[in-house]
């Protein structure tokens, strides 16, 4: 069935009033703002808020939804496997940083998940989402780095090596400066390590 103008346009509220919630969230932080503000901020009413999202919590699934797309699920810092190890290893790292992990909007979006853990519908949704999210990122983590090797092991490296990523995201804006780069250093080394690794890969002696 084709999309009407009405429905057209509607999409276009809707993600008018998104973009503007996210714009208050980088700069006034999460739980900072009114429905008001992000009418204001998108020239519309109240009550045009009101009338796509239920309530304050309601936006917040639908902006959180959204950031975590942004944030991991769309970026094309994946090199190719046939690289070497050493030059994917260190692609990966500098491009995820630069482009994602290191970004305020990281540290604005995880504040969100942070405030959110007591609500257990948000939780929820956070979790069913992030799980679509993981899989993709572990598959394509295999598909630049194939060393990771099969199996619960491979899955768990790779989860390594993301969450370390967002450990230093989280905890870059209270760490100074000269202490980032050493570690994104000892992440990329890591990576190339896992060349030595591959032989002894348990998938690989059965």
């Amino acid at each position: 069935m084709p999309t009407t103008l009405h429905q057209l346009r509607s999409e276009q509220t809707r993600e008018r009033l998104l973009d503007a919630a996210i714009a208050l969230m980088d700069a006034k932080g999460h739980g900072q703002w009114s429905v008001h503000e992000v009418a204001r901020a998108a020239g519309m009413t109240s009550g045009a808020v009101q009338h796509h999202f239920a309530s304050k919590a309601t936006l917040m699934l639908e902006v959180i939804t959204r950031l975590i797309g942004q944030l991991e699920g769309g970026s094309d810092f994946w090199p190719p496997a046939h690289w070497p190890l050493p030059q994917r290893a260190e692609h990966f790292v500098q491009h995820a940083w630069v482009r994602l992990y290191g970004q305020p909007r990281f540290a604005v979006a995880w504040s969100a998940y942070l405030a959110a853990r007591e609500d257990t519908r948000m939780v929820a949704h956070i979790h069913a989402q992030r799980a679509q999210l993981a899989t993709t990122l572990e598959q394509r983590m295999v598909q630049s780095f194939p060393e990771l090797g099969h199996g619960p092991e491979a899955a768990a490296r790779a989860q390594f090596v993301l969450s370390a990523l967002r450990g230093l995201g989280l905890a870059a804006p209270f760490s100074p400066p000269d202490t980032i780069a050493p570690q994104l250093r000892v992440l990329s080394h890591y990576l190339q390590s896992l060349q030595s690794l591959q032989p002894f890969y348990p998938e690989e002696l059965t």
